[in-house]
C-alpha cells in the first residue's frame, strides 16, 4: 500500500503542495524560499504506512529513502545526499524523520538563481517539496530557528524510539554552564548519542555587558557524521549556557 508523508502547517518546507500564493486582489504567485547557505534548510516529515511491517522495514533499513536535489518534481536527482535522516518510531504505523543536514553541496550543481525542490524517494513513490531558489547574497534575508522542550504546533520535538539506536527519548535537554571560556569541546559519548542520536539541536548564550543571554557570534560545529565530539567557538572569552536537546 502507499506510503503518506504530512508535515506541520506551520512548516517552511511542505511537500506536494503547489507553490503558488493566493492573492485576494491579483492572480496567484508562484514563490520560492531564498536559499544562501549550505545549513539554512532543516526540515522534519511524517511517514505514515497502511501497516506495521510496512513502518518495521523502514526502521530496520534507512537506505529505503533517499533525500536529495531536482530542478523539477519529475526529474531524477541533480544530487542525491549522502547524509540520512534520523528517524523516530512514532506508533505503529508511522516514523517521524529528522533532516538537519542542510542542502550539502547544493552550491556546486546549483548556480545563482536557479530554482529547485527538495525530493524523498521511498520505494517506488516520491514526494517532492516546494520551491527554493539559491541566492547569491543574504543582504535583507534571515534564517529563522524555533524549537520547544514539548511538541508543539504539529512540530515533534520529543520523538518516541530512535529506530536507529533502539533507545527511549525523552525531552529533558542537557544545560552545560560555562564561565570565561573562549570555546567548548563536548565528547559525543554513547549516552549522548543514545539520547539525543546523531544530529543534536545544539543552543548556546553568553552573557552580553548588560548581563543579558545572548546568541550572537557563536559557532557551534560538528566534527563528522555521526559526530565524535561538537565544538563550540563563542568568539572570545565569555560565560554563558549551552543547551543540548
Amino acid at each position: 500500500m502507499p506510503y503518506a508523508i504530512s508535515t506541520s502547517q506551520f512548516s517552511f518546507i511542505q511537500f506536494n503542495e503547489i507553490d503558488a500564493v493566493e492573492a485576494c486582489n491579483f492572480t496567484d504567485a508562484d514563490m520560492c524560499l531564498p536559499a544562501y547557505d549550505e545549513d539554512d534548510v532543516w526540515f522534519q516529515f511524517v511517514i505514515t504506512a497502511d501497516t506495521q511491517e510496512e513502518i518495521d522495514a523502514l526502521c530496520n533499513d534507512i537506505d529505503l529513502i533517499s533525500l536529495g536535489l531536482v530542478e523539477s518534481c519529475f526529474d531524477g536527482f541533480l544530487l542525491e545526499f549522502a547524509q540520512k535522516p534520523s528517524r523516530y518510531r512514532l506508533s505503529a504505523n508511522k516514523i517521524l524523520y529528522v533532516w538537519q543536514h542542510g542542502l550539502p553541496g547544493f552550491k556546486d550543481v546549483l548556480e545563482v538563481g536557479k530554482c529547485f525542490h527538495i525530493k524523498i524517494e521511498l520505494a517506488d513513490q516520491s514526494f517532492c517539496s516546494n520551491c527554493f531558489q539559491r541566492i547569491g547574497n543574504d543582504c535583507h534575508t534571515s534564517v529563522l530557528q524555533y524549537g520547544n522542550d514539548d511538541n508543539a504546533f504539529g512540530f515533534n520535538y520529543c520523538a518516541g524510539a530512535d529506530a536507529a539506536q533502539d533507545a527511549d527519548q525523552d525531552c529533558e535537554p542537557t544545560e552545560l554552564v560555562f564561565t570565561n571560556q573562549a570555546t567548548m569541546t563536548i565528547p559525543w559519548t554513547a549516552f549522548l548519542q543514545a539520547k539525543y542520536g546523531n544530529t543534536p539541536n545544539i543552543q548556546a548564550w553568553i552573557l552580553d555587558t548588560n548581563g543579558e543571554l545572548v546568541a550572537a557570534g557563536i559557532r557551534i560545529a560538528l566534527d563528522g557524521y555521526p559526530p565524535t565530539e561538537i565544538r563550540i567557538d563563542f568568539g572570545g572569552v565569555s560565560s554563558g549556557v549551552v543547551k543540548i536537546m
